[in-house]
């Protein structure tokens, strides 16, 4: 993704949030993510604590928990020393997340899911991250300053994303009855740059915790300083957080909405937290 600047658009271009921390080692990935919805929830630490990994917990910011669904549109990435690839092709990621803290003091998220539709990305994830992607429908949408995601899984398909595709294919030749669960869709206005503190700590995080067999690892997350605008909240439905186990998260307005138009997003090795 260029790092050239764009033209200005309204309520675009003016300062931006601070960057996140210089990563210790040389990065395993780097992302290129477009349209970035942040809606986060209040919550107490207690509801939190049994979702988060061993050896972190939730972290306090602003005197309260916070649970996110993020969704972005995922452009291209690079394994470095290659040069960046569309291979993956353009996809869509709905996560719900945890803003964690470990005993070392790394403020970073943890992923309670991560639903897209590409395959090869739900096999490395779990393979080589300990990241929790789930095979799902998702598609996203923007006209103008409205951005729009949406996810979608289907019975009998997350746990067999290959075997999902070709049932896909086959339900678009023979169209019939379906069911579907576990969905989320968020849709959001953007406006004016945010330059609060609450703002900068819920975009910007440091890395992310993650389970991988029997360990907690820290993956180190860094990207140039965010331009941070707030938003107005159009569309938020489904029930994708009873899959995770936050029934009714969706029920109760959120308590920050901000949007990211863009950004590039470098991913190194951390450390062993437990």
């Amino acid at each position: 993704m260029s790092e050239a600047a764009p033209t200005p658009a309204p309520g675009r271009g003016a300062p931006r949030s601070r960057a996140s921390v210089a990563l210790l080692h040389r990065p395993v990935t780097v992302h290129a993510w477009d349209d970035i919805v942040f809606a986060h929830w209040r919550c107490e630490p207690e509801t939190l604590a049994r979702l988060v990994p061993r050896g972190t917990r939730p972290d306090v910011v602003d005197g309260s928990a916070w649970v996110g669904l993020v969704a972005h549109v995922f452009r291209e990435t690079q394994v470095p020393p290659f040069p960046p690839s569309t291979r993956l092709g353009r996809m869509t990621e709905v996560t719900i997340e945890v803003l964690t803290v470990d005993d070392a003091g790394r403020r970073g998220i943890a992923y309670l899911t991560v639903d897209t539709p590409n395959v090869p990305a739900i096999v490395a994830a779990h393979a080589l991250l300990g990241v929790p992607y789930t095979f799902a429908w998702a598609r996203s949408r923007r006209r103008g300053e409205t951005v729009g995601h949406r996810s979608v899984r289907h019975p009998g398909r997350v746990r067999h994303p290959i075997r999902a595709v070709r049932l896909a294919r086959a339900a678009r030749r023979t169209p019939g009855p379906s069911t579907v669960r576990h969905a989320a869709s968020v849709r959001a206005v953007a406006g004016d740059i945010d330059h609060s503190p609450l703002a900068a700590e819920l975009t910007t995080r440091a890395g992310i915790h993650a389970r991988l067999l029997a360990q907690t690892l820290f993956w180190q997350r860094q990207h140039p300083p965010l331009t941070v605008r707030s938003a107005r909240l159009e569309r938020l439905e489904g029930d994708l957080p009873d899959a995770v186990g936050l029934p009714g998260l969706f029920d109760r307005a959120p308590d920050s909405v901000l949007v990211v138009d863009g950004t590039t997003v470098r991913y190194a090795w951390g450390d062993v937290v437990r």
